[in-house]
């Protein structure tokens, strides 16, 4: 059974409450949850058994939250080998903005430049369209559920 590691990149509580409601559904089908709102790379495991999903917002002009860019830098500075991890990314961002979900972008292609394996699209989340961003996670879930079982 693994233990998903929640990577969360927030600047005003979305990417959160979001990794939060995910948690939730996870854990009510059995699996252990770590959510990560200060996350480092020595505090993650990198094997099989603990999937990364990245949980993070746009801010600005389509940069990390502030909270999650030191470990973005991190991944960049030491270029660990990541071919073990399994990984999913959900990335929040306002199509009003050129840059939308770019950040979620950015970990997305981090994460293949350091061999970890994607294991589902980039969920985009538009909280112009979705006032309730865990509402997106109802709709995917089901379909990332039968990837991970």
């Amino acid at each position: 059974m693994y233990t998903f590691e929640l990577i969360v990149g927030t600047t005003l509580g979305s990417a959160e409450y979001t990794a939060d409601h995910l948690a939730e559904k996870l854990i009510d089908q059995g699996f252990q949850v770590n959510i990560h709102l200060d996350p480092k790379l020595e505090n993650l495991p990198i094997d099989k058994n603990h999937p990364w999903i990245v949980c993070t917002a746009t801010h600005g002009a389509g940069d990390y939250p502030e909270n999650i860019a030191p470990f973005a830098q991190q991944l960049q500075q030491s270029k660990p080998d990541l071919s073990l991890v399994q990984y999913s990314v959900i990335a929040l961002g306002s199509k009003s903005y050129d840059q939308f979900c770019f950040a979620g972008h950015k970990i997305d292609r981090q994460l293949a430049e350091l061999s970890a394996k994607r294991m589902t699209k980039i969920v985009e989340i538009c909280t112009l369209e979705t006032p309730i961003p865990e509402d997106a996670i109802d709709e995917c879930y089901p379909q990332w559920l039968k990837i991970w079982l």
